[in-house]
């Protein structure tokens, strides 16, 4: 795997201007919901995440369209795992990905990709992870979806979730998210590998590069490069992708904009220290 990206290691000339921090003591949230999609099978999810907190289980993003709806949760586990899992309803689990690989550096941003295309005939891959351009293949837990399965990642009317799980599409949240995301892009319609968005450099470091494809009905692409608190493009959740799909937010603020992106990583504590 290229190295995990360090400390203004960044060699290539595209910068990441900023990032929005999400502490789970304010309990944060970005949310929206999804209009009608390009293709319901077809979609990517590129996004860089610096984590803060490693000893409880985090949601970074939850779909869900109601109690008995189909839902979905991708997170970091408490044992420092990756998870997605999709469910048909409250109980039945139509597909399930646990990485064994833990993710606990907490000084170092990881590029996640979610690649999904449940058109393919062969299971293993209608979901494809990759982390730092890496594609994932070592799962504890390892179901797929079946053929031409419509998951509530890019189902219509599903209300979409950032920073904290929140079952049923109502009520109080929970496992709320800490540390930080930058560059978040969702390509309705197409399912990419990370070299959209990503390279390795001259010195072996996976770096962010500009995304110049197209985004689909349902794409967007968040920059946080606003302090609104509005769902407009003055907000803190706009779309620049030109689709508008600008979200709303819950307990954040424009103290929550930082500076510290993939390519100006700022130090960091040590939590064990």
């Amino acid at each position: 795997m290229p190295t995990i990206l360090g400390a203004n290691s960044a060699s290539s000339s595209y910068e990441i201007s900023n990032s929005l921090r999400f502490n789970d003591g304010d309990s944060p949230e970005l949310y929206k919901t999804l209009g009608s999609p390009t293709n319901n099978k077809i979609y990517t999810f590129s996004m860089w995440l610096k984590r803060s907190v490693l000893t409880t289980t985090t949601f970074i993003g939850h779909y869900d369209g109601s109690a008995s709806n189909p839902f979905v949760t991708v997170q970091f586990k408490s044992s420092g795992t990756f998870r997605i899992e999709a469910y048909d309803n409250d109980t039945t689990s139509v597909m399930a990905l646990v990485t064994n690989q833990v993710f606990r550096d907490v000084s170092s941003w990881y590029h996640v990709v979610l690649a999904f295309d449940t058109t393919q005939g062969t299971a293993s891959n209608r979901v494809k992870v990759y982390v730092n351009g890496n594609q994932v293949t070592s799962f504890g837990t390892e179901s797929y979806p079946d053929q031409n399965k419509v998951l509530a990642f890019n189902k219509e009317n599903t209300e979409a979730y950032y920073g904290v799980y929140k079952y049923g599409n109502s009520g109080s949240g929970g496992n709320f998210y800490d540390g930080y995301i930058a560059e978040l892009h969702f390509i309705d319609g197409q399912a990419l590998t990370p070299t959209s968005f990503g390279e390795t450099d001259n010195n072996g470091v996976w770096v962010p590069i500009e995304y110049t494809g197209t985004y689909g009905n349902n794409g967007l692409f968040l920059e946080f490069q606003q302090t609104g608190t509005s769902a407009n493009s003055s907000g803190i959740g706009a779309d620049t992708s030109g689709n508008d799909n600008h979200f709303a937010l819950t307990n954040l603020a424009a103290t929550d904009i930082t500076t510290d992106t993939p390519t100006n990583n700022f130090a960091t504590m040590n939590p064990l220290e």
